[in-house]
């Protein structure tokens, strides 16, 4: 289902893009807005030019590209905070919204804030640069982002064939009681028993290959 995207058919365009980033611990949420903007009750906070977001494809079918988005400018002294926020594996929203004239985002006739892109963090780059002139280091992280489709397309899927697993789906179930007792026992499928096994013993001397008549 598509949504008309009023704000394209104005004669200028004001966008930004707003980027909310979930970790197991905390939600950070920030826009290349030169102001923090607050949509549906959510503050993103302002990082201006210091927020590059990659090119997000723009296909009809689905497709597994990835992500970048790089925070650049950051004080050297939070690469340790960076480093411990657990950001690998984090999920990943990137909206674009529409602004008005005064840089607040469009509400009418519908709110003019679209998603574009959902994914997973799956690389954290941190990289540090000098300034000679200023006596300064700055630091640049760097997401590494995969989209739902591709997590999905690597994902394992199944269950062991163990009794453990199997009844942590099923309690109570018994269908893999005996596979610990049959592990890594041999079957030759189609050739006659052997003698001294159970299919061997209730076999009858007639039915015997090996018996004397």
């Amino acid at each position: 289902m598509t949504t008309p995207m009023t704000a394209l058919a104005a004669s200028t365009i004001r966008h930004g893009e707003f980027v909310r980033l979930v970790t197991s611990t905390n939600t950070y949420t920030f826009c290349n807005a030169a102001s923090a903007i607050t949509v549906a009750g959510v503050t993103y906070s302002a990082l201006g030019g210091l927020l590059s977001v990659g090119e997000v494809s723009r296909e009809i079918k689905a497709t597994s590209g990835d992500m970048v988005i790089s925070l650049v400018g950051i004080d050297p002294t939070n690469s340790a905070l960076v480093l411990s926020s657990n950001i690998k594996g984090a999920s990943v929203e990137i909206s674009r919204g529409f602004f008005d004239s005064n840089f607040q985002i469009i509400t009418t006739p519908t709110q003019q804030f679209f998603l574009r892109y959902r994914g997973f963090v799956t690389n954290v780059g941190l990289s540090e640069d000098f300034n000679d002139e200023m006596r300064v280091r700055t630091a640049t992280v760097t997401l590494s982002c995969s989209s739902f489709r591709e997590v999905l397309a690597n994902r394992v899927a199944g269950i062991r064939t163990n009794l453990q697993a199997w009844q942590q789906l099923y309690p109570g179930d018994a269908s893999m009681s005996r596979v610990a007792a049959i592990a890594g026992q041999f079957f030759d499928f189609g050739v006659p028993p052997t003698t001294g096994s159970q299919s061997d013993s209730d076999t009858s001397p007639s039915e015997n290959p090996g018996s004397a008549e």
